[in-house]
C-alpha cells in the first residue's frame, strides 16, 4: 500500500520566526523613537523654563534699578523721572551709567526692543545686577560654560522711556504740551537657558510717580 505525498512543510517554521522577529524590531524602534522624542520634549521644557526664570529675574533687577529701593554704590535713581528722560539716548547707545537706556523714538516708529542688540559685546543692554549689586549664578560666571541647569549667561535688560499721554483714570488726560510730557518706563528683559540659543523675552512697564529721594523732584 503506498502512502499519499503529503506538501513539503520544510522551512515555514523558519519563516514564521523571521516574521516575529521583523515585527517585534519594529516595534522596539518606535518604542525607541517614542522614548527619544520625550526625553528632548522634557529637555526643551526644563531649558525654556530656566530661560523664563531667568527673564523674570531681570524684570525684578530692573525693577530696583528704576524704582528702588537700590542700595548699591551704582545706583541711577535720578536718571529715571516721569518729567525728565534726557539720560536716555537714541538706539540705546549710552554708556557708563546710562547704558541700557533707550529714548522714546518717533511716532510709528519701530519701538527699540525690537532692535536692540542684547548681546554682552554691544553694551547696549544691561546684565543683570550691573546696577543694583545684585548677582546671578549663570553658567558663564561659574565655569566659562554650561553649568549644570544653570542659565548659559546672565540676563539682560533694557529700559525705554515712553511718553504717557493719560493719566491711571479712564477720564483724566494729559496736556499734549512738550513742557508737559510725563513718561512711563518699558522694560525688555531676556533670560538664556542651559543652551544660549534657547531664549525668553519678557516686558513690562513702569511707573514713577515722584522722584526717588535725594534726586530733583
Amino acid at each position: 500500500m503506498r502512502r499519499a505525498d503529503r506538501s513539503p512543510q520544510r522551512g515555514f517554521s523558519l519563516i514564521v520566526v523571521l516574521l516575529m522577529l521583523v515585527v517585534v524590531s519594529v516595534l522596539g524602534i518606535g518604542a525607541a523613537q517614542v522614548s527619544l522624542v520625550n526625553e528632548r520634549s522634557a529637555r526643551n521644557d526644563r531649558d525654556t523654563e530656566v530661560a523664563f526664570q531667568a527673564a523674570e529675574a531681570a524684570l525684578v533687577d530692573a525693577e530696583s534699578d528704576v524704582l528702588g529701593p537700590n542700595g548699591s554704590t551704582r545706583q541711577r535713581l535720578c536718571l529715571f523721572s516721569s518729567a525728565d528722560v534726557t539720560a536716555f539716548m537714541a538706539g540705546c547707545g549710552g554708556e557708563g551709567e546710562r547704558q541700557g537706556l533707550c529714548a522714546p523714538g518717533e511716532a510709528g516708529s519701530e519701538p527699540a526692543w525690537m532692535t536692540a542688540d542684547f548681546s554682552a559685546d554691544a553694551g547696549k543692554s544691561v546684565a543683570y545686577g550691573t546696577f543694583t549689586g545684585q548677582h546671578y549664578l549663570s553658567g558663564d560666571a561659574a565655569r566659562g560654560s554650561r553649568a549644570g541647569a544653570l542659565s548659559a549667561r546672565a540676563p539682560r535688560y533694557i529700559v525705554e522711556a515712553l511718553r504717557h499721554r493719560g493719566g491711571w483714570q479712564a477720564d483724566q488726560l494729559q496736556s499734549a504740551s512738550a513742557s508737559d510730557a510725563r513718561y512711563i518706563f518699558r522694560v525688555t528683559a531676556i533670560g538664556y537657558g542651559m543652551r544660549e540659543e534657547t531664549r525668553v523675552v519678557l516686558q513690562t512697564s513702569l511707573y514713577k510717580p515722584a522722584a526717588s529721594a535725594g534726586c530733583p523732584s
